[in-house]
């Protein structure tokens, strides 16, 4: 059984291969060395989700003692809070849900439930906020929303199982609060997004009793910013640093993860 993230699913996604080296494999990743502005982000980033997680604990935010740009934020998310209903709050609430032998993994930033409503959020810090229609064909807005819909009523049981239409997500940003977006489910989507997602799932099985190299990506681009890519006998070396930080940052939590 495999817990699979949105990381591992896009990691698998891009390249079979990568996902057989970093999970199946477990070779580690080399880590490139980070300019000191880009490691600075990551990190306000990590502290501003923890500074939210203390607030909808109902702990104390010294905002005096905030360093910029922290203090920043926060008077952003002070002035700029997006609509909360009232409802059972959950910070930082880890879900997993199965999907054929293996079992999917979303972690939230916060959820809230009520008996006919689910609001998911999730806080982006990054400065140029995405398209909403490139976020809304994304696996983590896909992924979020379908492990909600298989596995709310285990988590809020109630007398009437809550729909996809009655989720939503939405996907709040500090730098610029004005652009935060909320998608709203449906059965359709949630039809097509839990197929997807078993047959991606039945791609993978039929990897894993492969003990040969699984293929390589076709995208030359995904190859460039890939980091084992020595390891794959490319005919020349494509490696581009600067994507190389990209793919860093967004596999931030997978040390969270356990490997296969």
């Amino acid at each position: 059984m495999i817990l699979l993230s949105r990381y591992k699913l896009a990691a698998f996604l891009a390249c079979q291969r990568r996902f057989q080296l970093r999970y199946e494999q477990g070779v580690p990743w080399p880590v490139a060395p980070q300019p000191p502005t880009q490691a600075e982000a990551l990190a306000q980033g990590e502290q501003f989700h923890r500074l939210l997680e203390r607030y909808f604990l109902g702990l104390t935010v010294d905002a005096a003692a905030l360093p910029s740009p922290l203090r920043q934020w926060w008077q952003t998310w002070q002035t700029h809070t997006p609509p909360l209903p009232p409802g059972r709050r959950l910070p930082e609430f880890r879900l997993t849900v199965p999907v054929g032998q293996h079992l999917l993994l979303g972690r939230f930033d916060l959820l809230i439930l009520t008996d006919e409503t689910v609001m998911i959020y999730d806080w982006k810090t990054e400065r140029r906020p995405r398209a909403a229609a490139t976020l809304h064909q994304d696996w983590q807005t896909r992924l979020y929303l379908a492990i909600v819909a298989e596995g709310i009523m285990g988590i809020q049981p109630s007398s009437q199982p809550i729909t996809p239409e009655q989720i939503q997500l939405c996907y709040w940003f500090v730098e610029e609060p004005q652009a935060s977006v909320t998608f709203r489910y449906s059965q359709a989507e949630h039809d097509q997004n839990w197929a997807e997602l078993n047959a991606i799932v039945a791609r993978l099985d039929s990897q894993l009793s492969d003990p040969n190299p699984w293929p390589l990506t076709d995208d030359l681009n995904e190859c460039g910013r890939c980091a084992y890519q020595l390891l794959c006998a490319r005919p020349q070396p494509l490696l581009n640093l600067d994507n190389w930080y990209e793919e860093t940052e967004s596999d931030l939590d997978l040390s969270l993860e356990p490997t296969l």
